[in-house]
């Protein structure tokens, strides 16, 4: 972000899944490419991930603090369970890896018909102080 490689409020972010494989936990990844086992294309999920909508990147509750959100994304399955889902990446339109979350302590289906939102904190995506 300080280089200017990651321009939160211009530039599109992808949001992805990935599966318990995954090595997103790895704090010394920096590009989409180096983040394996991503969940696989069908069933409601398309590989690359969605694009978030509404991204802002604002002055949050105070004047020192600066805030970057987005809207919740969500899947649903269809066709088939979207299947070994643990960990959410998130990254810009050059391949920047920008957050990641584990969304669970153990890996986790969404069957047919059923949907996962992840929805950002009312503090947003992530505050920086």
């Amino acid at each position: 972000m300080a280089d200017g490689t990651i321009d939160l409020d211009t530039q599109n972010f992808w949001i992805s899944l990935h599966t318990s494989a995954s090595n997103a936990a790895t704090d010394t990844l920096s590009t989409f490419a180096s983040v394996n086992n991503e969940i696989a294309d069908g069933n409601g999920y398309s590989t690359s991930g969605k694009v978030l909508s509404a991204v802002t990147w604002s002055t949050g509750a105070s004047a020192g603090e600066m805030r970057f959100d987005s809207t919740a994304r969500i899947w649903t399955a269809s066709g088939g369970s979207i299947s070994a889902i643990k960990y959410a990446v998130l990254r810009n339109s050059a391949g920047k890896l920008v957050a990641r979350s584990q969304l669970s302590t153990a890996q986790f289906s969404v069957t047919t018909g059923n949907t996962l939102t992840i929805t950002p904190s009312a503090n947003g995506i992530f505050e920086l102080n």
